[in-house]
């Protein structure tokens, strides 16, 4: 199975939390879904403490799922996008190389794939 970070792009998404601040001062949070290939590039952007996130899907970095005013998403938002891209709860926080695990997960799907 290729897993070229082109073709990781188009069967998944790096779901990331992102905090900043407004025009008006106050402060957001957003959920992110970044494509593989992309993302270490958008962490060095969103370190650099001057990206503009409205950018986030021209840029080409993926897709915006939700965003709010605040410090932190409510629980239950945080829970919907948990479920909406099927990462239990407990392990949607998890220290992780997520390059990898994408890489781990497809290979396992191709594995059984070709075993059916």
């Amino acid at each position: 199975m290729n897993t070229a970070p082109e073709n990781m792009d188009s069967l998944s998404r790096i779901v990331a939390l992102t905090f900043g601040h407004m025009e008006n001062g106050g402060q957001y949070w957003c959920y992110v879904a970044v494509k593989p290939s992309r993302y270490d590039e958008f962490q060095k952007a969103m370190h650099s403490k001057a990206y503009n996130i409205q950018r986030f899907p021209d840029d080409g970095y993926g897709e915006v799922i939700v965003s709010g005013e605040g410090i932190t998403p409510p629980s239950e938002v945080t829970r919907q996008v948990a479920n909406l891209f099927n990462i239990p709860l407990k392990e949607f926080f998890k220290d992780i190389d997520p390059k990898k695990t994408i890489i781990d997960k497809l290979q396992y799907v191709g594995k059984a794939s070709l075993n059916e």
